[in-house]
Order: C-alpha cells, then sequence, then structure tokens
C-alpha cells in the first residue's frame, strides 16, 4: 500500500471542496422539494405555504410502495454439478442477512431518494477483530444523502470518476478511545461543533426538523472517508481540521463501497434527473391554484339588501325562519352575493390536476386510485401502459440491489469464522433439516456462482394482497378446471381455502360460520347426497363506470360554457 503524501492529500481535499460546490444546487433543490413532501404541518422547516394537494408526496408514497415494497431475494446459482448444494446453501445463508441489518428499511429509503435527487448507499463491514489476517465483522447497508455524498465533478461518467466519498458525524470519546485511530494521529484532534447547515451555508434535509440550537449529550467530530478507486484506497481525514486520520487498503468487492440509484440518465452529467424534479412545477402551480380557490370560497358572501319598509319589518325579517309567516312593509329585500369560486380558475386547476397525473406515469393508475377509463379492457391496457414506467424504474433498482447483495455476498463468502445455521427444506415435502454452514463449507471459489434477484420480491406482499391473488386464482383457474381436476384423482379442499381467506381476511370466526362434519363411516364422498337439479351460470357484465378523468372533463367543459355564457350576457 502507497498512502498518500501530504501534496496529494492537499490536492484531494482542493478537488472535492471543488465538487461540493458544484453539488450545491441540485442539494438546494433537493431541499425545496422535500419541504413540498412534507408539507407546513410537518415542522417549523416545512413548506413555507400551505400544500392542501400534496400530489408530490401521494406520487412519491405510491412509486415507493410500489419499488420497494420489501428487502429483494436472492437465487444462486452455478454452472458445476458439484457445486449446487454449496449455491444452494449459499443462497439460504445470504437470504437470513436482510432480516439481520434490516434492509427493508433500507431500500424503501433508497428508493425515497432517488425520487428527489441520487440514492446512495454505502456497503461494508462493522469491523470487529481480525482472524487468519483479515478484518471481519456484521455487514451494513447505510443510506448515505445528497448532502453528505461527493463525488468527482469533473468525470462525465461514473466509471470514469476518480474519487467518491461522504462525510459523517462520529461520537468524539469514542473515537479518541478506540484503536481504529493511532495515538499519535489522535493527540490534536478535537470535537467539531454540531451543525445541520452545509460548509457553504446551504440548507441541509436534517434543518427541516432541527435548528442549529440543537444541544448535544455527547460531544462529535466531522469526519471524511474518501473512496480512491485507482488507488484501492479508502481514506479518513477530519472535515474541519482537514488532518489525515487513517489510510486503508480496500478489502472488498471490486465495485468498492458506494452504490447509487438514479432513474434517469442526463446526457454528459453524472447527476440522474429525479423524476420529484419532473413533477414539482405541476404540484406547485396546483397548490397555488388550490389555495388561489380556497381563499376565493372563502371570501364568498351572500346578504340581503333591502330597500324602503320600516327598521321593525327588517328585524323580524331577520329572525323568521324558513316557511314562516311574518307582517313586511316595504320593497321585498334583494339578495346579493360576492366572492366565490371562479369557473375558469376551477376550470384549470383540474387540467393542471389531469397534467400531473400524466407526467406521473398515470399515478391514478398505478396506484389504483381510481378507474382510467369506462370499460374494464381500455383501463387494462392503460395500466399495462403505465406499467412500463414503473417498470423501467424497477429495472433500476434490480440493478442496484444485484449490485448490493453481489457485495453482501462476498462479504459472507470471505468471512473466515462466521458460522450460520440453515434451514433448508426437503424436496417434495413441508420438512426441512438444519444445516451448517461456515468456512469448511464453502467449496470452490467465489468466481463460480452466479447472482439474480428475484423480481417479485420487492412487490408488496401484505395478507390483503395474497387474499386478492386466492380469489383470483380460484375464480379464474380452480372452479373452471374442477372437471378436470376431478378427472385426474384430484380434489379442491375447499376447508383449507376458507382456512386461507379466515388467515389473509384476519376473520378467523370464519370458522364458526362455516363448519364441516365427517362423512358416515359406511359413505364414501363420491357416494354423499346431491341435489336433483343443479345449475350454473356464468354471466360477465361491462358496465361503464364515471372515472376521474371523465368527470373532470365533463366538470371543465360545464365551467368554461357556464362562464362563456355569464361573459355575454
Amino acid at each position: 500500500m502507497n498512502p498518500l503524501n501530504e501534496q496529494q492529500l492537499s490536492r484531494l481535499q482542493t478537488s472535492i471542496e471543488w465538487s461540493n460546490r458544484q453539488l450545491e444546487f441540485p442539494r438546494r433543490k433537493r431541499v425545496e422539494a422535500i419541504k413540498q413532501y412534507v408539507g407546513s404541518h410537518y415542522s417549523d422547516g416545512g413548506a413555507e405555504k400551505r400544500v392542501p394537494v400534496n400530489m408530490l408526496a401521494l406520487s412519491v408514497l405510491i412509486y415507493v410502495r410500489q419499488l420497494a415494497a420489501r428487502a429483494p431475494r436472492v437465487m444462486i446459482s452455478t454452472k458445476r454439478e458439484d457445486l449446487k448444494s454449496t449455491a444452494a446453501n449459499l443462497e439460504l445463508a445470504i437470504n437470513q442477512i436482510p432480516d439481520e441489518i434490516g434492509l427493508g428499511l433500507t431500500f424503501r429509503r433508497l428508493v425515497t431518494e432517488a425520487m428527489f435527487s441520487l440514492g446512495i448507499v454505502k456497503v461494508g463491514l462493522h469491523t470487529v477483530s481480525e482472524a487468519l489476517g483479515h478484518k471481519y465483522g456484521a455487514p451494513f447497508v447505510d443510506v448515505i444523502t445528497l448532502d453528505d455524498y461527493f463525488m468527482d465533478a469533473s468525470a462525465k461518467r461514473r466509471d470514469l470518476i476518480s474519487y467518491e466519498g461522504n462525510d459523517y458525524w462520529l461520537d468524539y470519546e469514542e473515537l479518541m478511545d478506540s484503536g481504529w485511530v493511532e495515538k499519535d494521529k489522535r493527540a490534536d484532534l478535537k470535537p467539531d461543533e454540531y451543525t445541520v447547515i452545509g460548509p457553504a451555508g446551504e440548507d441541509r434535509a436534517e434543518g427541516i426538523a432541527s435548528d442549529e440550537s440543537a444541544q448535544l449529550y455527547k460531544d462529535r467530530i466531522w469526519l471524511r472517508d474518501v473512496w480512491l478507486p485507482d488507488e484501492r484506497l479508502v481514506v479518513t481525514y477530519g472535515v474541519k481540521s482537514k488532518k489525515l486520520l487513517k489510510t486503508v487498503e480496500w478489502d472488498g468487492p471490486d465495485h468498492g463501497p458506494y452504490y447509487t440509484l438514479g432513474f434517469a440518465d442526463v446526457p454528459g452529467n453524472l447527476l440522474p434527473l429525479p423524476p420529484g424534479a419532473l413533477w414539482r412545477d405541476l404540484h406547485e402551480l396546483g397548490n397555488a391554484l388550490f389555495r388561489k380557490l380556497a381563499n376565493q370560497a372563502d371570501s364568498q358572501k351572500t346578504v340581503h339588501g333591502f330597500s324602503g319598509g320600516n327598521e321593525e319589518s327588517v328585524e323580524v325579517f331577520k329572525k323568521a325562519g324558513d316557511g314562516d309567516g311574518i307582517r313586511y312593509t316595504g320593497q321585498p329585500p334583494v339578495e346579493l352575493k360576492t366572492g366565490g369560486v371562479e369557473q375558469t380558475t376551477l376550470a384549470f386547476y383540474l387540467q393542471t390536476r389531469n397534467l400531473y397525473s400524466y407526467f406521473a406515469g398515470n399515478i391514478d393508475s398505478v396506484g389504483g386510485l381510481a378507474p382510467m377509463t369506462q370499460t374494464v379492457g381500455q383501463d387494462r391496457l392503460i395500466g399495462e401502459a403505465a406499467s412500463a414506467q414503473l417498470r423501467d424504474m424497477a429495472g433500476s433498482v434490480m440493478v442496484v440491489a444485484r449490485e448490493i447483495f453481489s457485495a453482501l455476498a462476498w462479504y459472507e463468502w470471505h468471512d473466515p469464522i462466521g458460522r450460520r445455521t440453515l434451514e433448508k427444506p426437503v424436496p417434495g415435502t413441508k420438512l426441512s433439516i438444519p444445516v451448517e454452514w461456515g468456512r469448511e463449507s464453502k467449496l470452490g471459489s467465489f468466481s463460480l456462482y452466479d447472482l439474480d434477484i428475484d423480481p417479485y420480491s420487492l412487490q408488496d406482499d401484505s395478507p390483503g394482497l395474497k387474499l386478492q391473488k386466492l380469489g383470483m386464482v380460484v375464480n379464474q383457474y380452480v372452479l373452471p378446471l374442477a372437471p378436470l381436476i376431478q378427472q385426474a384423482g384430484g380434489e379442491i379442499d375447499v376447508q383449507a381455502i376458507l382456512k386461507l381467506v379466515g388467515q389473509y381476511a384476519d376473520l378467523p370466526e370464519i370458522g364458526e360460520i362455516v363448519t364441516f362434519v365427517e362423512p358416515p363411516a359406511n359413505q364414501t364422498p363420491d357416494q354423499l347426497p346431491m341435489p336433483a337439479h343443479t345449475t350454473r351460470t356464468y354471466e360477465r357484465v361491462g358496465r361503464p363506470g364515471k372515472t376521474q378523468q371523465g368527470a373532470d372533463t365533463e366538470m371543465q367543459q360545464l365551467l368554461l360554457s357556464k362562464d362563456l355564457q355569464d361573459s355575454g350576457a
């Protein structure tokens, strides 16, 4: 290992400061978008104005739910027959890691970050000791925000960057008491003043919910890790002191510790175009129009004007209830109206909302909020078209998921002392047997195994969704194929179906509603009495329904036509 000399370190620090200045604009826009996302009621640092129709938050939540409902599962294979058993065990071992490190929540946070800017994760080991000449410990996958991340902004492509890294705060006493940094390099270290303001005075996302008056329980120090891919080194130094604390030769996957997620590449640029940047203008326009409509509705007033008559008649009129008979002299009162929602403004708002749904990939269809057309067939076609954008975004998530699991698999394979007990299923049964997994179980080299991600494992698997799938399978496949199932010697277990329905619907009382009795001992199921006459009728009816877009269009036409009539009168 050739550590950096003072001149190289100084040039590196100067370049990083320049790259950080290039990231000031996207960082500021990210924070502004997050303020719109949280609205005005989250904290004092949220949106300055009310966000009554938070279309941005609705879109982000829908896409995060679709793209990262839970942690993915990995599939391991190999072309060598003698290593297939080891590949199966490695697959079981790696699939234990997501639950151990909370990877499902990490993926949701990663996708959320990618909606506003660039999603970044750092993968590595919490090193706890050394054995057989290798560092080992528990793996981690941590989300790094754009506020803390930096990269070589002079590069045109990510594979050409000469450095990348992140800033972080570490407990000062813990650092001084540990052996992670050599004693002579700790001598002049001092705790830093904690801040939620960036180096150039820019706002950071955590400043939305907290301010500069934070009272820390323990002192902290501001550190910076830098990954140098060409030198294969990880350099750590103090952000404020600029003092080099540690240089480590990289002992991990070739890719390095940082992995990024973006949804739309921009030619000639490192940072992707986040979906939130595309949606934000329409989101803000829609809220500005809705606030204006709300002010118009709030200022609406209806009063009665009296001309002639006397004060006594006016007071009697004011106190009279609906349907009361009173004695009133003078001219009848005139109803005076002022203010109210302007029809053209309301029509413009409805058009803006429809445009937002269009640019967000038919968010109503993707999120299952409302039918998009008047027929089931058309709605299914639009849903499939809308899911094309969703599939493209899911493909990006799959790429980074495959990279992250490749790193986790690398660490798992090269762990010299780690041991696990795997539950290996027995084919053809519901049984499993315990299998010990350790250093002696790993046959061959890591490069002989192929890793892939199950794309369906990221999708929602809630009980409600399982109940829908069960109903679809029973209605579309089981019942229509019932005669063929019986001819093949099979039978439909109604008790099992109802048991699953009760389980997924969280309705155990279904066992009390439907009960089963055993047939008599001398009577087989085929001999059970059947009704004298049975009739089965399948009827499929397609009924047109009112869609949100159709209702909005009708409302716009009505409002605009009324406005034209009023202006021409």
